[in-house]
């Protein structure tokens, strides 16, 4: 197994960036844009499968299920999340990352011939649980392994290739489920080819230098102590906002575009471009952020985005009422509340040292999930109740506001480097 440019040597190297640099590059954007097209099926194609397993009874409820679906995603993407760190601060990144992949490919696959909402469910679980795990080790590898002026722009642009899957997605559902009329569980069979890359390229997936010369098998300094601590739990409550801010209010707006249809034939149209729109803009967000947080500052940029989540919700969901314009609204918001994610991995890997970013950064994106979990079912509950995503969405977008407090309570790393 091939190891990377120990830190020592990456510090006086210059700009340069080598070509194991860009192999982990390549192949974690892969995996990025997988982890997006298996997140973003079930936003995608939610409405039609559960028209297709529930009883027709049952039908007005749609959301409510919904909000189930989302949920034990979230369940399984946190548990991943958090055991995948842990387990990749001791095993290494290259193994955990894997297994993460074989797991979500493999549990995505399932979902096409599941038969009833509840199974779909468990398959769903399973899936968030596989790319929970491969998240925290494969942005561990990829900033372990650039150079240290080009790492926020390499983390930006792996950000972005889990929009670019949302955007495969969402143009595949307009070929699939809108040109050729087909059902909605040809889009999990597609899950197949994480699996068929992972099992070409695992041997020339190198490990990071930087974990193999950590001392991995000393005794770790404690996560939850002191300064370690205080901004844990500050990235938390950014986590949380960010998340919850998606979950329970951005992964509603394709359902809530395709509601707005009056000829059902197009709902299927519309659906796909508002994902195709809103990853368009989460691609240009993700990849602006990750610039604009080295010529701004990680604080200062992620305030900037927050306040651009929090303008851009209440517009798109209570003053746009047509599916045209609702439907266009998608890049802005996919360019606020989507770019937002290029945090997790600009910031976060700054603020922790080696031994403990894996598990660090995997509990701050993957602990708020247990919260976003109930909201996504509080929200869902809502929509039914209020009759519709808007109000509910609305609701929730002040979450937004405890991002920007928990922020500024995190210490400026622009120009520090990653922590040894």
């Amino acid at each position: 197994m091939t190891a990377l440019t120990p830190p020592a040597v990456e510090r006086t190297a210059g700009p340069a960036l080598g070509r194991q640099a860009w192999l982990v590059l390549a192949i974690t954007l892969v995996f990025w844009v997988a982890d997006g097209y298996d997140t973003f099926v079930l936003i995608i194609t939610g409405r039609p499968a559960l028209l297709d397993l529930l009883p027709p009874d049952q039908v007005s409820a749609v959301p409510r299920y919904m909000g189930y679906l989302l949920a034990v995603t979230l369940a399984g993407w946190a548990t991943g999340g958090i055991l995948g760190g842990v387990v990749g601060d001791r095993l290494g990144r290259r193994r955990t990352m894997v297994a993460g992949v074989a797991l979500y490919s493999l549990a995505t696959v399932l979902a096409a011939t599941t038969g009833t909402w509840w199974l779909l469910g468990l398959s769903r679980f399973f899936t968030g649980v596989g790319i929970g795990a491969e998240w925290g080790v494969g942005t561990s590898l990829l900033q372990e392994t650039w150079p240290e002026r080009w790492r926020t722009r390499g983390a930006g642009l792996l950000q972005a290739g889990f929009s670019l899957g949302g955007l495969v997605v969402s143009a595949l559902w307009v070929l699939v489920g809108s040109t050729w009329g087909l059902s909605w569980r040809w889009m999990y069979a597609f899950g197949v080819l994480p699996l068929v890359v992972v099992a070409l390229v695992r041997r020339r997936i190198p490990e990071s230098a930087r974990w193999t010369s950590s001392g991995r098998r000393e005794e770790r300094p404690g996560l939850l102590r002191g300064a370690s601590a205080r901004r844990f739990l500050a990235a938390l409550g950014v986590s949380v906002a960010i998340t919850v801010g998606w979950w329970a209010v951005s992964s509603y707006q394709p359902t809530f575009v395709g509601g707005l249809v009056t000829d059902p034939r197009r709902t299927a149209f519309y659906t796909g471009w508002a994902g195709a729109l809103y990853n368009v803009g989460e691609i240009a967000g993700c990849i602006a952020f990750g610039f604009l947080a080295e010529a701004w500052g990680r604080r200062a940029t992620t305030l900037v985005f927050l306040a651009g989540s929090c303008a851009v919700v209440p517009v798109v969901f209570l003053g746009l009422h047509q599916a045209g314009p609702a439907t266009l609204a998608q890049l802005v918001a996919g360019l606020f509340t989507g770019g937002l994610y290029s945090w997790y991995a600009v910031h976060t890997p700054e603020l922790f040292a080696t031994r403990v970013r894996a598990t660090a950064i995997s509990a701050v994106f993957s602990g708020a999930r247990y919260l976003a979990m109930i909201a996504s079912i509080v929200s869902g509950s809502l929509a039914s109740a209020l009759g519709g995503f808007d109000r509910a969405a609305v609701l929730f977008t002040p979450v937004y506001l405890l991002g920007a407090v928990a922020v500024l309570c995190l210490p400026e790393t622009r120009g520090k480097g990653l922590p040894a």
